[in-house]
């Protein structure tokens, strides 16, 4: 292939569209929406504005071309359900991470630009399109996934677009393993005790009831009551009764023995 064919019509408009990309994502990143205009982008790009608008249509058509959030939890399910907390943390991170290109368009936006708030409340809660809300059980479940999605984001605005110091400078590994486990009570709960647990906790209250029981029942014989009274009040003969809670022998007297001399 010749030179002149590898830098055709077709290579120029490619390369046009990629720097004009390129720029608006700059520009979108660093002043939100509103503050960046195409003829901003077309300047940084080195292309005529009217060539933006005639690859994008308009300033949103560009803006969605180069915007996405990435809170899509669906490659972190899988795993122990204790550590679901962290692997969305980390999922979520590195994917931030990796383009940020992608995401901080939108994130700088979402409060000034509809379509950008838009995008960022499907990300943290769609409501019967949600991977981690069909991944919870138990009760709640829709509301519990997005009570996540927003734990998420705020950690995103700190980190991001804030930049709170401690949260920016953390190594998002720290960060995981210091709010992961802080999910867990969202993410998991906790299974309904089996038939032996259940036992064991029926038991522990029956011997707790019945040592009190027998303390009161103590206490109202020391008082004056009969085993008679007891016996009416609990449904058991007075012989029962007093074979349950025999009064104490009384102590025998001390006998002096005197000799004479």
């Amino acid at each position: 292939m010749t030179a002149p064919e590898q830098d055709g019509p077709g290579a120029r408009r490619t390369r046009s569209r990629q720097a004009i990309l390129a720029a608006a994502r700059e520009l979108f990143s660093t002043h939100g929406y509103e503050q960046t205009t195409v003829r901003a982008v077309a300047h940084r790009a080195g292309v005529d504005p009217a060539l933006v608008m005639k690859y994008f249509g308009s300033k949103e058509g560009l803006f969605d071309a180069v915007s996405e959030i990435g809170l899509s939890f669906g490659g972190a399910l899988s795993g122990p359900p204790e550590q679901l907390g962290e692997r969305l943390l980390a999922h979520v991170l590195a994917d931030i991470d990796g383009r940020p290109d992608r995401s901080m368009p939108v994130l700088r936006s979402m409060l000034t630009h509809p379509q950008a708030a838009e995008a960022v409340r499907c990300a943290v809660a769609d409501p019967g399109n949600s991977p981690l809300a069909d991944a919870l059980t138990g009760e709640d479940v829709e509301l519990r996934a997005t009570l996540v999605g927003t734990v998420v984001l705020g950690l995103l605005v700190s980190r991001y677009l804030l930049r709170v110091p401690e949260v920016d400078e953390a190594p998002a590994e720290q960060l995981t393993a210091l709010l992961g486990p802080c999910l867990r009570p969202l993410l998991t709960t906790d299974p309904a005790p089996g038939p032996l647990a259940a036992l064991t906790a029926a038991e522990t209250e029956r011997r707790a009831a019945a040592a009190r029981v027998d303390r009161l029942a103590r206490e109202a014989l020391a008082a004056g009551a009969s085993y008679a009274d007891l016996g009416h009040l609990l449904g058991i003969t007075r012989q029962a009764a007093r074979k349950r809670w025999p009064r104490p022998e009384p102590t025998p007297a001390t006998t002096q023995v005197v000799t004479h001399s």
